[in-house]
């Protein structure tokens, strides 16, 4: 059986780095700003903010604009989209003696438990008070009660399954829906330090057709080769679950599988 290479892996991992570092433009190297949001059923509450660490000059005034990029709300009937969709809101803020910054965005109440799947991307645009551009990140958030995505990582028959099954997906469908599957992985060396990495990317699409509300699918099943000693490899799938007839999201589920070798 092929064993899997460190050697192989470590030049694919500079290829990797290679091409990221061919894309990422200066200001995102140079401002290590992260945007974040959460959706919480429990109070019913969306929050977003802004952090970054040494990502601007110390006492630094800011103005960052927080705006919902995207976002859907969906029962077993009916889809919609949330009436922010499309807003800005600007906060004003200012960075700590070391250049750091944490600023909370916009706070939102909706009904998030009343509904079977709730979304939300916002995208956050850090600038100073002249309105340059600083940065520019965006973050999303998904709360699904009907959607189960697996990762089945099989090591005695060295094989990994994607699938996902859903219920109550009763709203109507004339195309079918389509699941949008996404894959990365992340292998480590035994003292933690990664020797390889893939970027979150589309590995397929497919489309089904609920039967009275409920759908199962598999996305993919791979034949992989034996891990070497001492490698662990971290798999992650992402599935999407999206109605082409008013082409909004209306499901979504993770799930991750280790391996070690």
């Amino acid at each position: 059986m092929k064993n899997f290479r460190l050697a192989s892996v470590l030049a694919a991992a500079a290829g990797l780095l290679l091409s990221l570092l061919t894309v990422v433009p200066a200001s995102a190297a140079t401002n290590a700003f992260r945007a974040w949001i959460t959706c919480d059923p429990a109070t019913n509450t969306i929050r977003t903010g802004v952090t970054g660490v040494g990502g601007v000059a110390a006492n630094w005034p800011v103005k960052v604009d927080f705006k919902v990029e995207s976002g859907y709300s969906a029962t077993a009937t009916a889809s919609a989209r949330i009436p922010a969709f499309g807003t800005t809101t600007t906060v004003a803020g200012k960075s700590d003696a070391n250049g750091n910054l944490t600023l909370a965005g916009y706070q939102r109440s909706f009904p998030i438990s009343s509904n079977l799947f709730y979304t939300e991307k916002v995208v956050a645009t850090v600038k100073n008070l002249n309105g340059d551009f600083l940065a520019e990140r965006s973050a999303s958030c998904a709360y699904d009660t009907r959607t189960t995505v697996t990762l089945t990582c099989d090591q005695d028959a060295n094989t990994v399954t994607a699938a996902v099954a859903g219920t109550q997906y009763n709203e109507p469908q004339p195309s079918g829906t389509e699941l949008k599957y996404e894959y990365g992985a992340v292998a480590k060396s035994s003292n933690g330090t990664p020797v390889f990495g893939t970027a979150r990317y589309l590995r397929t699409t497919h489309n089904v057709s609920a039967v009275n509300g409920s759908f199962s699918d598999v996305g993919w099943t791979d034949n992989v080769p034996e891990l070497e000693p001492g490698v662990t490899l971290e798999r992650t799938v992402w599935v999407t679950v999206r109605s082409p007839y008013t082409g909004r999201t209306i499901g979504f589920g993770t799930a991750t599988c280790v391996e070690a070798g």
